[in-house]
Order: C-alpha cells, then sequence, then structure tokens
C-alpha cells in the first residue's frame, strides 16, 4: 500500500499539537484549581481568625465586666489581658452624674478591641454599664407598714423633719389605721434629742397628730419594687444581690454592713448591729424579727413576704431595743408590746444609699455593639 508521505507528516504534527494544547489546558486547570483552593483556605483561615477574634472580644469584655464589678470606684482605667493566648485590650471610661437619688450614679462605657492569636484579625465589644445605688432612695419616714399598726406598750417613734414635705413631719406611713395604745408617741428629732419626746409629743394615745400618714391611698402596693426597683415576683434578683445570704441574725455584729438577706427569722443578737457610717440593710424574709436588750440597728429592717404567703409574722422590739433608721414590713405585721425606739436618721438612711457595699452593677439593655 502506497502512503503520501506529506499528509504522514501533516498527520503527526496535528497529534502533537492537539496533544500540547490538551496538555497545556490541563496544566491551566490544575494551576487555577490550585490557586482556588489556596484562595479558599485563606478566606477560611480569615473567617476562623475574625470568629476567634470575636470569641476573645466577648469573652474579653464579660471578664472586664466581672473586674469592673470586683472593683467598683476605679471606673476610668485600661486592663490588657490574654484568653488562650489571643490579645485584648479593654478601655474603660466613666461619666458621673453627683447626687441623684440614688447617690452618684456612673455610666460607664466598655469598649474591647480584641485580635486572634496569630494577628491577622481584629474584632471589636462594647457595652454600656451603670454603677448606682440598689436602693432607689433612702425612705423617708422611720416606720412603714403595708398594712395597719396597733401597738400598745412603751414605744417611741421620732419622725423625719421633712418627710410629708418641707418643715412637716412624718414618723408612721401605714395602708391601714393607726391606733397608738398605752405609751407609745411620735416626737421631733430636737425633743428626742433633749429627752422630752414622752411630754413633748408630735402624736400620743387620743391624739393622732400630722406627723401619721395612715390609710393613705398612694400607699405602694409592692414595696421591694418601692425601695429597690425590683417587683416583688422577682425578688430571687434582689436576693442574689445580696453582700450575705444567712439562714439567721445570730453572727451579725458592729462590723456587718451591706444587703443582709435573711432566710427565715430574724432573732438579733445581744450586740449592736452595723454603725452610723457603715449601715445594715436587713430583709427578712418570711420570718419573724425580734430585738430585745439594749441593741441598737443602725441601718433598715424590712421584714418581706414572699407574694401568696398568708402567714402573719411578728416584729417584736422589747427591753430598750432601738433602730436608727427605718423599719419596713410588706404585710400586715403583728406587732408585740414593748420598750421599743425606731429613730429616723438622715445620716444612717443617706449611707445605705451612697456607701460602696450597696452599690451594684447593671448593664444597659440594648447597648452592646461589635461595630
Amino acid at each position: 500500500m502506497h502512503f503520501n508521505r506529506k499528509y504522514l507528516q501533516q498527520s503527526g504534527f496535528a497529534t502533537v499539537t492537539l496533544t500540547v494544547l490538551l496538555l497545556a489546558i490541563i496544566i491551566l486547570v490544575t494551576l487555577y484549581t490550585a490557586k482556588f483552593k489556596a484562595q479558599e483556605q485563606r478566606i477560611m483561615r480569615n473567617h476562623l481568625a475574625m470568629q476567634e477574634a470575636r470569641i476573645v472580644a466577648d469573652a474579653g469584655l464579660e471578664q472586664t465586666i466581672q473586674e469592673i464589678d470586683a472593683d467598683r470606684n476605679n471606673l476610668d482605667r485600661t486592663i490588657n489581658g490574654t484568653i488562650a493566648g489571643a490579645n485584648y485590650t479593654a478601655t474603660i471610661t466613666n461619666v458621673t452624674y453627683p447626687d441623684t437619688p440614688r447617690g452618684d450614679v456612673d455610666v460607664v462605657e466598655v469598649d474591647v478591641v480584641a485580635n486572634s492569636a496569630d494577628g491577622s484579625a481584629t474584632q471589636r465589644a462594647a457595652q454600656e454599664l451603670i454603677v448606682m445605688s440598689l436602693v432607689r432612695g433612702g425612705p423617708n419616714v422611720p416606720l412603714a407598714i403595708r398594712g395597719g399598726v396597733n401597738v400598745s406598750g412603751s414605744f417611741q417613734v421620732v419622725a423625719n423633719p421633712n418627710g410629708g414635705g418641707d418643715g412637716v413631719p412624718l414618723s408612721i406611713w401605714t395602708q391601714d389605721d393607726v391606733d397608738v395604745n398605752g405609751a407609745g408617741t411620735t416626737c421631733g428629732q430636737f425633743e428626742f434629742d433633749n429627752g422630752v419626746c414622752s411630754t413633748q409629743t408630735l402624736s400620743e394615745r387620743g391624739d393622732h397628730g400630722v406627723d401619721i400618714l395612715d390609710n393613705d391611698p398612694n400607699f405602694p402596693d409592692d414595696l421591694l419594687d418601692y425601695l429597690f426597683g425590683i417587683p416583688e415576683e422577682n425578688w430571687e434578683d434582689l436576693r442574689d444581690m445580696a453582700n450575705q445570704v444567712l439562714p439567721d441574725c445570730s453572727s451579725l455584729s458592729p462590723n456587718t454592713t451591706g444587703l443582709i438577706w435573711i432566710t427565715g427569722s430574724c432573732d438579733m443578737p445581744s450586740n449592736d448591729v452595723g454603725s452610723v457610717a457603715e449601715p445594715a440593710l436587713i430583709v427578712i424574709h418570711d420570718g419573724d424579727f425580734k430585738m430585745n436588750g439594749d441593741v441598737t440597728l443602725y441601718g433598715m429592717a424590712f421584714q418581706f413576704t414572699t407574694p401568696g404567703n398568708t402567714t402573719q409574722y411578728e416584729i417584736t422590739l422589747n427591753g430598750g431595743a432601738y433602730v436608727e433608721g427605718s423599719v419596713m414590713a410588706s404585710q400586715d405585721p403583728k406587732l408585740s408590746n414593748g420598750n421599743l425606739t425606731v429613730r429616723y436618721s438622715l445620716d444612717v438612711l443617706r449611707n445605705v444609699v451612697v456607701n460602696d457595699e450597696f452599690r451594684r452593677l447593671y448593664r444597659v439593655g440594648g447597648s452592646w455593639h461589635d461595630f
């Protein structure tokens, strides 16, 4: 068979050309795929680094908030930290609004900038906080009862000279009737200081003075909310803020200060509790409150009854028991006869608001952001 040499040469050249062309296409596809995969890996690494930086920023923010809560007096500073090899810097700035009903109110901005462990990514998280007293304002009356008062025996209630307005004294504030029996009297601060409270009275048996505000239609239905801004049904939130949660009052002393939550009855010890400069706010939860002997409580006793609990708990102040501050009850208590004094003290109740032991840290709702 005879073959055309020129045809064979042309056919071989076409085969080689096609092979080279296919090989070039394969090489280009391989290079493109490799480049695409490398780019995909870089994107994934960047994504993971951003995720890591975001997690570190959020964790650093929480850690910073805990440090602020541990030292609520140092509210302008920078904190540097490391979490799992990744660094963050928290900048804390503060604006103080002085002399509010809750004392000094500090508005705190926390700004956290965090890096990934390899330093390739940066993320930011910020949160606004408020540091202020857990007490909405010191009570302006020495004795406040959501219910009525029927007291006999020898007692003295020393009024807030401006509790009902400028120059209008207020000693007892109740939702229902006040019935003063026995040797009970109310008087002003000057009369008490000069030992004439029993003779120069504001109110006494048979003489219901202007300093007693009873049957008040505006008396708050929720004393917990009135005092702390926390509704009664959320009382656990307040308990969780307490400096101490105790089963009874036996361990209280003159050094006791802050919010003390008693989970039951409180039989006060035979020593003073708190001081003018460092008072105690005692919440007696579903229990009796009893003071005997020449014992002084500097601060506030608040007898709180869980909503729905119909038990009538007792308040017993006997034998020269003395409260320098205020006594309040969220239900109609059984008041036992005795020899007691409850004196309104502006200094004590002011310190219940402004002292650091009563200040708490709150997050401002909706203020968190990461941009």
